[in-house]
């Protein structure tokens, strides 16, 4: 009998130990994923950074702490020849990589009913961070490999508790997904806080407070030496390759903060996460449906966890440690706060406050089963709470939608727009191919050019703009998309002519007179 079988063998056995739970998180998130984002990955559509990096582009990496991003990029580059933004192939294979994301939080804590399973699989991949990591598709792919090392390390120190080549693999990819985006640490981090929360809460068997203090103690240990490892690779990439941490973001100044800003930025953490319940924080939560649903959640849980204290016998000090947990966790969703406290935070950057929902789904799972209170409260909690779940899936998924239409509008409005300047350069009065062009000016300002996307503020999240007419990248919007690729004048000849009176007689575009050839160069005046 030979020792090695056929690959289908052992992917049909790895596939068979797996439990219902950990499937329907999986094919859930791939379902609802699909739901969401598929307008996305079937059309090519852009924001500001995307069009920067069409049809191929890696974006800023070392010099903003990510150089496991950069390493990625360049095997793409050596191997393939680019990082190509390809939205079915990039898409896909990130909403895969989020899938398994979904399916490893589902096993890691044990998850046993597939409807709470599903809602996990759900909320991995309708979170608004999830819709706007999709606007950089060209990242997509590298941003979801984050998230994935981020939760497989928190899996590792969880799972398997007594093995030091786990915690070894964890502290590594803690670092490698900080070298991704810095703001996928506090995954890692929440679900580490849930996981000690569920041990003082339903684990009675041999679990003393001391196992879980040394436990939450062993997390932290892991979580920092994460953190050590990766800011002494980022030290020696910098310095290999030449450069400095740029301020963009805060990331210069992650990891050095005061005592008054940290006392500053936990302050917010709990204003924020209170927040969640009547504002729009970070435009995770644009709608009141959704905002009705996180008073809900923080409802439920408040009461579920009193009842726990009030049926569920056991030390007590175990409860002390399950709500110094809860009290902990706003915190750890909000950890960007204290990582960077100058930092200009966005949904891209919240996504670790998906673990409040994702917590509400294993909480819920864990509370059918284990909690030795009157049937009809269990039972009437099931019910609430998977209502809210699904309230809030099928809000999300909606909503995701409507962002990727709004991308669609600004996209037109652009293409419209920049077609007509295109026209009115070609018709001006003694037009030639062979003429360079100079773009002076840098704002434009038109009274005509306001519809935005047509969809209303509801669908304004960060990281799209309603226009992209005044952004840094409308150049590729001309030359890429559109094939409008003159000579353009560089900005030594552009300084020269905006400075010659004959061009600061002009008046700005769209007037009549704001394209004109001067010196056998097509001068078109955005602004003074």
């Amino acid at each position: 009998m030979a020792s090695i079988k056929t690959p289908d063998f052992y992917i049909k056995d790895w596939y068979q130990k797996k439990t219902t739970a950990v499937k329907t998180a999986f094919f859930a998130a791939v379902i609802f994923g699909l739901m969401t984002h598929l307008y996305q990955f079937t059309n090519k559509l852009y924001n500001y950074d995307e069009l920067a990096n069409t049809p191929s582009g890696n974006g800023a990496s070392v010099e903003q702490g990510r150089w496991f991003l950069k390493w990625m990029g360049d095997i793409l580059v050596k191997y393939t020849g680019g990082v190509y933004s390809l939205p079915l192939l990039n898409g896909l294979l990130s909403l895969l990589l989020l899938a398994v994301t979904a399916a490893l939080i589902a096993e890691m804590f044990q998850v046993t009913h597939w409807i709470p399973a599903a809602f996990i699989g759900g909320f991995t991949v309708v979170f608004p961070s999830v819709v706007c990591m999709f606007f950089y598709m060209f990242t997509s792919v590298f941003y979801a490999i984050g998230i994935l090392f981020s939760v497989l390390a928190a899996y590792f120190v969880v799972r398997y508790p007594r093995s030091i080549p786990a915690h070894i693999g964890a502290v590594l990819l803690l670092a490698c997904s900080l070298g991704v985006y810095q703001a996928y640490f506090p995954n890692a981090v929440c679900l580490l806080v849930i996981s000690v929360i569920l041990l003082s809460a339903f684990r009675e068997e041999n679990r003393t407070w001391k196992n879980i203090f040394f436990t939450a103690l062993r997390y932290v240990g892991v979580l920092a030496a994460g953190m050590v490892v990766y800011f002494f690779i980022n030290m020696v990439v910098l310095k290999v390759n030449g450069v400095e941490m740029i301020s963009y973001q805060g990331g210069a100044n992650m990891g050095q903060i005061t005592l008054r800003q940290f006392l500053s930025a936990v302050k917010r953490c709990y204003r924020d996460f209170i927040a969640l319940g009547n504002d729009n924080v970070l435009v995770l939560n644009a709608t009141g449906v959704l905002r009705v649903c996180y008073w809900l959640v923080m409802g439920l849980f408040a009461v579920s966890a009193l009842l726990l204290l009030v049926f569920e016998k056991g030390d007590w000090l175990k409860k002390a440690i399950m709500a110094a947990g809860f009290l902990a966790l706003p915190v750890a969703m909000f950890l960007v706060y204290i990582m960077a406290p100058d930092a200009q935070t966005y949904t891209l950057m919240g996504y670790a406050v998906v673990y409040l929902l994702i917590f509400f789904a294993v909480w819920t799972d864990y509370y059918s089963r284990k909690v030795h209170c009157k049937g009809e409260l269990r039972v009437g909690f099931t019910w609430v709470a998977e209502i809210i779940c699904f309230v809030m899936l099928a809000t999300y998924i909606w909503y995701g939608n409507g962002c990727y239409m709004s991308l669609e509008y600004t996209k037109n409005h652009d293409m419209a727009y920049f077609q007509t300047m295109i026209t009115q350069i070609k018709s001006v009065e003694g037009y030639e191919d062979n003429l360079p062009v100079a773009f002076v000016g840098d704002t434009i300002e038109d009274a005509t050019n306001t519809q935005g996307s047509l969809m209303g503020p509801v669908f304004g999240i960060n990281g799209k703009a309603e226009s992209n007419v005044n952004s840094f990248s409308r150049s590729h919007i001309i030359i890429e998309y559109l094939g409008f690729a003159p000579t353009i004048c560089g900005y030594e000849e552009t300084k020269v002519l905006r400075e010659s009176e004959e061009v600061k007689n002009m008046p700005s575009y769209p007037d009549d007179g704001s394209i004109q050839i001067i010196d056998n160069i097509i001068v078109v005046k955005f602004s003074d």
